[in-house]
């Protein structure tokens, strides 16, 4: 079955990119028109499986293909989009009998829809350096004085995301002043050979100003996949993590400040591995229960468990908010009906969760309809009743 969808898929996108190969030869033609269409249509495939060529030959560790695969998929989308849109209304226009389908209104439809898509991609990829704070107060039952935690997410460092990018997110964390700092999960993109400076990334978080303490789980791109022959692992990443001053917890619960818990689960998917994790009833059952229990779960998908299980407060990432429109409209209804929320606030009937759209991205470098952030949230206690 999964083989038969693949052969699908290949063969739709392959058709799709058919389509768009055909109207931009017009539309290059118009310049250029003693281009061979052999030529053409052979830079433009290798442009089109950019991402699977640059994989399979290990082109991505030399930067410019590795930038250009990971755009193409947004850039064939909004293009692809664009173009499907015109040709509607040339359809249309068609049927209404209206001359719509001259060589220069096709050339002026093809030049309109190609500068829309060039002018959402320039936006997102600007809009994608942009970390904004946003703030959340919640109110949890138990003991301890009011306290702010910021929470981040998702900064998949590797050989996009580099020392600058942290440093900007570590000075968005100081000044918003917290106590105690959550990361939940996909720190890392996955092989830690890739990262240019790993002691320098280390020196960044080290500069984070947290008395309570910087606590992190794993996501399910933290997998050293170069570590372990043939496999995956995360030992170096869990040794960077406690250089860098940061607490990794791996279905682990630790108290804070004697007043409540924060618990950092396994990941349930990490890429390569098989993951054995506890369920949310086995990570709280030894917990004293007059104390607060805040969750880090890198993917937000057991909202109903951990709630029946005991804890108050969740906190992920792993959706990117979507990341790019149209996949935040997917990603919001994929958790929603999955009982949670894939962004923003979620309240049940005894426990509430935050989901960010994380401090990075992942892929392409680009932004639309979403944003990176860091999360300021202010915890207040109430005595339970």
């Amino acid at each position: 079955m999964w083989r038969v969808f693949s052969v699908l898929a290949i063969f739709l996108y392959s058709f799709f990119c058919f389509y768009i190969g055909a109207r931009l030869f017009s539309f290059v033609r118009f310049f250029l028109p003693r281009i061979k269409a052999p030529v053409f249509f052979i830079f433009f495939a290798l442009l089109s499986y950019s991402f699977i060529i640059v994989n399979f030959f290990r082109f991505n560790r030399v930067f410019i293909f590795r930038q250009l695969s990971s755009l193409w998929m947004t850039v064939f989308f909004y293009i692809f989009l664009s173009l499907l849109m015109f040709d509607i209304v040339r359809l249309v226009l068609f049927f209404c009998r209206k001359s719509a389908l001259t060589p220069r209104f096709t050339f002026t439809g093809t030049a309109i829809a190609l500068g829309l898509s060039l002018v959402v991609i320039l936006y997102g990829a600007i809009n994608v350096r942009s970390i904004r704070t946003v703030n959340y107060n919640v109110s949890l039952s138990g003991q301890g004085n009011d306290i702010r935690i910021v929470l981040i997410s998702d900064t998949h460092i590797g050989s996009t995301i580099d020392q600058g990018w942290i440093a900007r997110v570590v000075d968005t964390v100081n000044r918003a002043q917290p106590d105690m700092v959550c990361i939940a999960g996909d720190i890392f993109d996955g092989n830690l050979d890739a990262v240019k400076d790993t002691d320098g990334i280390a020196s960044q978080f080290r500069r984070i100003n947290a008395p309570l303490g910087v606590y992190a789980c794993l996501g399910n791109h933290d997998v050293d996949r170069i570590s372990i022959s043939g496999g995956g692992g995360n030992e170096r990443i869990i040794n960077f993590l406690k250089e860098a001053g940061i607490v990794p917890l791996e279905d682990e619960a630790v108290l804070v400040g004697e007043s409540f818990y924060v618990i950092g689960r396994r990941d349930v998917r990490p890429i390569g591995m098989n993951s054995v994790r506890k369920t949310a009833a086995e990570l709280l059952s030894d917990l004293d229960r007059e104390r607060a229990v805040i969750v880090l779960d890198h993917q937000p998908t057991q909202f109903v468990q951990l709630e029946e299980a005991g804890a108050d407060l969740l906190l992920s990432g792993h959706t990117h908010g979507g990341q790019v429109f149209p996949a935040n409209l997917i990603t919001r209804s994929i958790f929603k009906k999955a009982g949670g929320t894939h962004y923003g606030y979620w309240q049940g009937r005894t426990m509430q969760a935050l989901v960010t759209s994380g401090a990075g991205f992942w892929g392409p470098p680009l932004r639309v309809g979403t944003r990176s952030e860091v999360v300021v949230i202010d915890v207040g206690f109430f005595p339970a009743l």
